[in-house]
């Protein structure tokens, strides 16, 4: 990733090395934050009150910070964080733990609520009638159910989002899919937090909430990331899986996915890099005043909307489960491609993965340890990477092999180059006993149907792994692989999930894998809290 380089008056506190390559965050470390312990017997809803700067003033509004999934309010103390640039910059600042301080995710119904709670304490400490957000991740879904469904929006003037999922994450879906269920299940990913960010789930809570006028009440500025953290990194990795640009956590799509949102900006840096200071500090502090009511709000078009069509491109190939012993998976890959990346996630370092070309030529994984990073994607932080690249891989049927025992394995393999899978499914969110379609577009190419299997349908539920509940035929029309089906009457989120194989022109077979997520809600048109 390019980073800019500039000098700049070096302060005592920061070494010399972090002030050359981030200029802009050369400042003084804050003293610890002080905590008002209001939970005595855990961390959700206790909060903490930063330092006064010296040069605090009534000018500039008092800022409460919010971190995202599975993390805590050290996201913001922390070596280059956003509270030494707060301190340094004259604000007075407050900080707060949501119920994954605890060690599992709150949904935004249950970090929301306790949050508003919050939110007054501080603007009553600080003796403000409005204070100012800075969100990342999904705390801006937790901040915005604040001011919206439980009644703090009187108390905030402006929200900054960073990177905020706000129409969810596909790596949320992956979790609870057919393939990926079985290791987010053992790696115990698998909670309330990351259940709510499902994407049908985050289409319903936009239903339920763009529409209420204090949607608007407060002004909200959205930011995206366009990079990851290096090659063969877990974010790099996670592109494979998010539509078009994205952070290696969520798309850009979705972090700009509020209508009445105003965009801040976009960076090519990171998920976990957008937190950073030294990234975006100086991008964030400028709209912390009084947003002004000329500022646009974002412009989306009238086709996106939670309940119309929804058209995605599938170039990779997925595949996971149990592992007990030996376990053996194959797929096809066409002539042409460019370069095949494969990232066979696991919880055992002792698993041994190995990929095995048509012609027999073997491919051992290179395999990363368990990462400490806080800035690996929260969903399937914890897994054992094995990366394996395939510089212009022959054309055939491949295998992979993984060995191991009480484990579990994800696959992604992710084609560059090769041929795309067109998929649109007919909206995201039904009601009970409503028809559903989903089909998919393979361009020039022909749909295999000696290969045509099948797509397994399975419920998204927490401590449980996935099980099949059905099967959803598919028919070849008009080149179309088209797949018609009752969506089941349980309120709930649900995964159809599916391989397609294509014919090329030179009658080479291909696979292209589908996870379509979408959710039913009850006769009030709403899904569990």
């Amino acid at each position: 990733m390019n980073q800019k380089k500039a000098l700049s008056r070096l302060l005592a506190a920061v070494t010399l090395s972090t002030a050359l390559v981030y200029p802009q965050a050369a400042s003084a470390a804050a003293p610890a934050p002080v905590l008002h312990d209001d939970n005595p017997s855990g961390h959700f809803g206790d909060w903490y009150t930063g330092a006064v700067p010296p040069n605090a003033s009534d000018d500039k509004p008092v800022i409460l910070f919010v971190q995202g999934l599975h993390s805590s309010y050290k996201t913001w103390y922390t070596t280059d964080g956003f509270y030494d640039a707060a301190y340094n910059a004259g604000y007075r600042t407050a900080f707060v733990q949501l119920k994954d301080a605890d060690g599992t995710g709150g949904n935004m119904w249950t970090n929301g609520a306790k949050l508003a709670e919050v939110i007054k304490k501080v603007a009553d400490y600080y003796g403000v009638s409005k204070i100012n957000i800075i969100a990342h991740s999904k705390g801006g879904i937790d901040t915005q159910t604040a001011l919206v469904h439980y009644g703090a929006h009187p108390y905030v003037n402006v929200v900054h989002q960073l990177s905020t999922p706000n129409k969810g994450s596909e790596l949320a879906d992956m979790a609870y899919s057919n393939w990926a269920g079985w290791l987010a299940d053992i790696l115990g990913k698998k909670d309330d937090a990351v259940y709510s960010l499902q994407t049908s789930y985050m289409a319903n809570f936009r239903s339920q909430t763009d529409n209420r006028t204090e949607s608007r009440s407060t002004k909200t500025y959205m930011a995206a990331g366009t990079g990851d953290d290096g090659m063969f990194s877990p974010t790099w990795f996670a592109h494979a899986v998010l539509p078009g640009e994205d952070d290696g956590a969520v798309s850009v799509d979705s972090a700009f996915g509020l209508t009445y949102g105003i965009k801040s900006f976009t960076k090519d840096i990171s998920h976990g890099q957008i937190a950073k200071a030294s990234h975006t500090w100086d991008l964030v502090e400028p709209k912390l005043q009084k947003a002004s009511i000329r500022e646009r709000a974002n412009k989306v078009s009238k086709d996106d909307k939670s309940k119309s069509s929804t058209v995605e491109e599938s170039s990779v190939i997925l595949r996971g489960g149990e592992v007990e012993d030996n376990v053996t998976e194959t797929f096809f890959l066409e002539s042409g491609i460019d370069q095949f990346n494969l990232d066979t996630m696991t919880s055992s370092e002792d698993t041994v993965v190995t990929l095995i070309s048509p012609s027999g030529k073997e491919y051992e994984a290179d395999r990363s340890e368990k990462s400490d990073s806080e800035d690996e994607p929260e969903i399937f932080k914890d897994a054992v990477h094995h990366f394996i690249e395939v510089e212009e891989p022959e054309a055939g049927e491949w295998t992979l092999q993984v060995e191991g025992s009480d484990d579990a394995f994800f696959m992604v393999g992710s084609v560059d180059g090769g041929e795309e899978a067109k998929v649109k499914a007919s909206k995201k969110v039904f009601k009970k006993g409503d028809k559903a379609k989903i089909s998919v577009d393979l361009g020039k190419n022909e749909i295999d149907q000696s290969l045509l299997e099948k797509a397994n349908l399975t419920r998204s539920l927490n401590g449980e792994k996935a099980s099949v509940l059905d099967e959803v035929k598919f028919a070849v029309k008009e080149d179309e692989l088209t797949g018609n089906f009752t969506v089941p009457t349980k309120p709930g989120v649900y995964n159809l999930s599916f391989d397609v194989t294509g014919i090329n022109e030179d009658g080479e077979p291909f696979t292209r894998s589908i996870n379509y997520n979408f959710a039913v809600t009850n006769s009030d048109g709403e899904l569990e809290k």
